[in-house]
């Protein structure tokens, strides 16, 4: 799950955000306004950091549920 978030270079190389900015990932939008466009880095780095504690916050889930059961 963790690396379907962070999918980045199938979809820039193949569509680059494909008809209409429908195949526009959560990294790749990072990358678009960190060095495309608008050019703000201050914005891209509050979004990395949300998807680091998002990430996180995923698979600490994943473990916790995924773990098996104590004896």
């Amino acid at each position: 799950m963790t690396g379907s978030l962070l999918a980045f270079e199938q979809f820039y190389i193949l569509t680059k955000g494909g008809p209409d900015n429908s195949t526009v990932t959560v990294v790749q939008l990072i990358y678009m306004i960190a060095f495309q466009g608008q050019n703000d880095l201050g914005v891209a780095a509050a979004l990395s950091v949300v998807v680091l504690v998002a990430l996180v916050l995923l698979n600490a889930l994943q473990l916790r549920a995924f773990r098996p059961e104590e004896r």
